[in-house]
């Protein structure tokens, strides 16, 4: 016959284990939160805080070293998107003069198949007046992430920034 310390340890390693199990949950959720904020953590502000204040404490190079004239790269226009992350990794699509659309359904130039991607969830398209090349989401429910930042507006896209629409990443080459 169970005794009474017997029952006091069963309810308080019951109490236990649903303490850890809701700190489990908080300790998810506050991820999911923080991965998905346009707002930069705390310690990453601090990060970029103290890198600021190295930056203008450090000792700038003698006049013989500095170079004359600035190192000019040269702006190659991407030619491929290319999917860097999720199930279609290793896969690209040819830029062209027509625009890119990503979504689930099987009319888009790339078809994700992932839950958390709507049917019409973003396309890629040319700036002719630029030359540059602009992501657009087109009101899907869980967002187009370009370099860890939610979009709602359409966006110029650079080459090698990512994009993340659910498991799949991406970027232009």
């Amino acid at each position: 016959m169970p005794t009474e310390l017997t029952f006091a340890i069963l309810k308080y390693g019951y109490l236990i284990l649903l303490w850890v199990f809701l700190w489990l949950v908080v300790r998810s959720l506050r991820r999911d939160i923080e991965t998905f904020s346009p707002r930069k953590s705390l310690s990453s502000r601090r990060r970029d805080r103290k890198a600021r204040k190295a930056a203008k404490t450090a000792t700038p190079a003698p006049a013989a070293v500095r170079q004359s004239s600035p190192v000019r790269r040269q702006s190659v226009q991407p030619s491929l998107l290319v999917v860097i992350d999720g199930p279609l990794a290793g896969s690209s699509v040819p830029l062209g003069n027509a625009p890119i659309t990503l979504g689930r359904a099987a009319s888009n130039t790339v078809v994700l198949d992932d839950e958390f991607v709507s049917s019409h969830h973003a396309r890629v398209y040319p700036d002719p007046s630029s030359g540059s090349w602009i992501i657009e989401d087109l009101g899907s429910t869980n967002g187009t992430v370009v370099n860890q930042r939610r979009i709602s507006v359409p966006t110029v896209l650079a080459a090698r920034v990512p994009v993340r629409i659910g498991a799949t990443t991406f970027e232009l080459r």
